[in-house]
């Protein structure tokens, strides 16, 4: 028996429109709010504090940074800004032997081999040193 799966369980259901609950839930709070300052104040004070109350509702209802609700962000924010911190420095690269056998010139022999130095030319440059040459 064959059943059909829906694709969109992760996805929100509309209510009004294109909004969703918590959508509307914010612009309804906002609006309430909005009205109560409007019954306390006076209207310069009550049109300047519905302005910002709608702007930051809005925000909430619609802005989605990282993919995530804006009220989740800021809880994000908030839990980075306050958990202490451990910064790890290591060190990438080559790892030399550490057995007491190699010698200062051996591990820099290693080092010009691992920056892509030919092995001739290696040889070359330890010997002209060696022998307290000019390099050429």
């Amino acid at each position: 028996m064959r059943f059909k799966v829906p694709k969109d369980v992760d996805i929100e259901d509309r209510i009004v429109g294109p909004l969703t609950i918590k959508q509307l839930g914010w612009i309804g709070g906002g609006f309430l709010l909005c009205v109560g300052i409007w019954q306390m104040a006076d209207v310069q004070l009550a049109v300047f504090l519905g302005i910002i109350i709608m702007a930051s509702c809005g925000a909430f209802a619609f802005l989605r940074p990282y993919n995530q609700s804006l009220v989740g962000f800021f809880g994000s924010v908030f839990v980075f800004l306050t958990k202490p911190k451990q910064y790890l420095w290591r060190r990438m690269g080559f790892n030399f032997p550490r057995n007491k056998n190699t010698n200062k010139k051996d591990r820099n022999i290693m080092i010009l081999m691992k920056k892509g130095f030919p092995t001739e030319e290696v040889e070359k440059l330890t010997k002209t040193i060696d022998s307290g040459g000019t390099i050429t």
